[in-house]
């Protein structure tokens, strides 16, 4: 009896190892939003063409960094808010392959650029 839930518990132990490693599998980017703008930003919506992931708040001179998979075609938006609820979004076409990273920058005037930071 000891010897089969030895077994069992190696086998429950195999297969949550490889659902674990299944996020390592996938061919996945870096994504960072700078904050230069002076100004906090709020509400803010990154979506791509694999998912979207946000943040209620990035102050003035942060950064926030996030790994997603790859999309195809590598297209972005990048949507928040400034600190008195006026409405932001900048779109970005990246072309058919996406880079290892990227940056999207916001400076004065709440204005987005995208920046490849590896290709």
């Amino acid at each position: 009896m000891k010897a089969a839930a030895d077994v069992l518990l190696v086998c429950l132990a195999a297969i949550l190892l490889s659902l674990a490693g299944c996020n390592y599998v996938k061919p996945m980017m870096y994504v960072q939003v700078v904050n230069r703008s002076g100004h906090p930003m709020e509400n803010l919506e990154v979506k791509h063409s694999a998912g979207t992931f946000g943040l209620r708040e990035l102050r003035d001179e942060q950064t926030h960094r996030e790994m997603v998979p790859f999309g195809t075609p590598c297209n972005f938006s990048v949507a928040f808010e400034d600190q008195t609820g006026k409405p932001f979004v900048g779109k970005f076409e990246l072309g058919a392959k996406c880079p290892t990273e990227v940056a999207f920058d916001v400076g004065a005037g709440m204005s987005v650029t995208e920046r490849l930071v590896r290709p």
